[in-house]
């Protein structure tokens, strides 16, 4: 008997019907210095039990097969039917494993209670069941079997309150999962981890006020605790006193945790929320040197390093990411960019097509895809797009838009147009198509289509500042309805004051109103904002008429170092004779 179920039970483990325990994915949680998640507890031997019944054989053998079926409810039934006849905690737990993975809960619950009937010492069979209790509303018996629980993990360095802690930020009713927490802890008051659990529980429902104090409790009971300090600072940060939390955790990097990698780390995540972002770089690089296969530090150093372009200092940290051999696919996807922006584009398609799924699918081939387009080739960007997998509506809509840019980007403005057309006759009320169709019928002079359009939008969104900033726009750049256009833009920079974009046709409608000092200021703003070919034209042309022409070329030379190509850019420089 002993062999045989042994047996079944490794062949079951390395079936199509492998399963996880209670907490399929586990979120970051608080823990302690040096804890670790405990393995699942090994029963002792199987005792002698004679004959081997021939039904609990056959219940086995059922089990196992149906498992490598995905017959999950029978295997579940039979390990069930075995357990109870053998009394092994080993065949319970499977059962309740099996069932868990199936969504089957009256037969995990039925499972797990037998597991804990079977195996009391077991503190991951009285989890399993405390989960399983709370998922029915049934909150005393489920935080008795936590409370058992925590009995069983006194032991461990975390007193097992990080288990505890990520199970309940899993159940549905948070007010339930906080009255376990909160009873657990109401008999643990002197525990740090009680109150740092509570305290990250307390942060994961938004419950900020209470959760900064309980994890100020639990570091005046464990003063220089490092993951009290960050909790607290995470917490500081999501209240929105984030220079707060980058000055409180700048104080303690004074002290004894000056060289503490997690609060390092948090600090420098949390100089990039303050836009500090060279101070930031700069600590990510001395952690990077510190800790040179630490994925994560790597990582961010290697985008920072891109956002500030530091295109080598990127290049260096990305290529240790994708030789680290985690976080591939993002890896590739600024690797692709940092390429992009060196200008070789055959090392950046390799490294944007070597994103084959995941978050930066989608966005990888469409830079891949513009790639081929600026080389002349549209039907292959076409294709590639064409044979992208979509799982959803949203990825599909994604799509449509990309296309009809690359086609605009060819220079291919009707067939822009139309292939918007067509796609709207699919999705006729999608803000974004329509939006698209307009930026393109505008360039063909399609004028009331563009504005009609605009205003379809408007009707349905009368706060979409980007629709109301391009109706507005269009009719001061291509119509005498100035202040038809002045009111809608001013409608859009009232939602988006700081909008470089908006700020820029706020610019151009003051110009076209005659009023040249406005526009200049409104100009000279938008263009610190972000250093666009588009507003420097603008600009330079306001100088122009105000008789400043030195400083009007000044603004036009100097883009066109940057933006040599830059059509609009060049258009005014060549209309004013230079």
């Amino acid at each position: 008997m002993k062999q045989l179920i042994s047996v079944l039970l490794a062949a079951a483990a390395v079936t199509g019907c492998a399963v996880s325990p209670v907490e399929t994915t586990v979120p970051k949680a608080p823990v302690s210095d040096t804890a670790t998640t405990p393995a699942a507890a090994t029963p002792d031997a199987i005792e002698e039990q004679g004959e081997i019944p021939p039904e609990v054989m056959f219940q086995l053998l059922v089990a196992d097969i149906a498992s490598q079926r995905g017959q999950l409810g029978i295997a579940v039934a039979n390990y069930q039917a075995a357990a109870k006849t053998t009394h092994d905690p080993r065949l319970a737990e499977r059962a309740a494993r099996v069932a868990i993975f199936a969504k089957a809960l009256k037969p995990a619950l039925e499972a797990a209670s037998l597991w804990a009937e079977l195996a009391p010492e077991n503190p991951d069979a009285h989890r399993m069941l405390g989960a399983l209790l709370l998922t029915q509303g049934r909150v005393p018996e489920a935080e008795a079997q936590f409370d058992a629980y925590l009995g069983l993990s006194a032991d461990l360095p975390n007193h097992g309150f990080q288990q505890v802690a990520n199970q309940l930020a899993r159940e549905q009713n948070r007010e339930a999962a906080m009255t376990v927490m909160e009873n657990l802890l109401a008999s643990r008051k002197d525990d740090p981890n009680a109150w740092l659990a509570h305290a990250w529980l307390a942060m994961r429902q938004g419950k900020l006020d209470t959760a900064l104090t309980s994890v100020e409790k639990a570091g005046a009971l464990k003063p220089g605790w490092r993951q009290a300090v960050v909790l607290r600072a995470r917490v500081m940060g999501l209240q929105g006193r984030k220079q707060e939390a980058v000055d409180y955790l700048a104080s303690q990097l004074k002290g004894e945790l000056s060289d503490d990698p997690d609060v390092r780390i948090t600090y420098a995540r949390l100089l990039t929320e303050v836009n500090q972002l060279d101070a930031a770089l700069k600590e990510f690089n001395a952690l990077a040197k510190e800790y040179p296969d630490n994925v994560e530090v790597r990582y961010a150093a290697g985008v920072l390093s891109l956002q500030l372009n530091k295109l080598d200092a990127a290049k260096t940290h990305l290529q240790a990411v994708l030789a680290l051999g985690q976080r591939m696919l993002e890896a590739n996807f600024y690797l692709g960019r940092v390429y992009e922006l060196e200008g070789d584009t055959d090392q950046a398609l390799a490294h944007y097509l070597a994103v084959r799924h995941g978050e930066y699918y989608i966005n990888a081939n469409a830079r891949a895809a513009s790639l081929m387009v600026d080389a002349g080739r549209l039907e292959d960007a076409r294709k590639l797009l064409h044979s992208l997998r979509v799982y959803s509506d949203e990825d599909r809509r994604r799509l449509y838009l990309v296309e009809g840019e690359l086609l605009r980007q060819a220079g291919e403005d009707q067939a822009a147009f139309d292939f918007f057309s067509e796609k709207l006759q699919e999705l006729p009320n999608d803000t974004a198509l329509l939006y698209a169709r307009a930026l393109v019928a505008e360039r063909l002079d399609k004028l009331d289509q563009a504005e009609q359009d605009l205003r379809a939008i408007i009707e349905r969104e009368p706060n979409n500042a980007q629709a109301l900033n391009a109706l507005g726009y269009t009719l001061a750049d291509r119509t005498d309805r100035y202040e038809e256009a002045l009111d809608y833009i001013q409608r859009a920079l009232a939602m988006a004051p700081e909008d470089p974009a908006i700020i820029d046709s706020m610019g151009w409608v003051q110009y076209r109103l005659g009023h040249l000092e406005k526009a200049r200021d409104y100009l000279r703003k938008a263009l610190e904002l972000a250093k666009d070919p588009e507003i420097a034209a603008h600009l330079g042309e306001v100088l122009w008429k105000m008789d400043q022409r030195q400083a009007a070329i000044e603004v036009w030379e100097s883009y066109l170092k940057q933006f040599p190509e830059h059509d609009g850019l060049r258009k005014v420089v060549k209309r004013f004779g230079l």
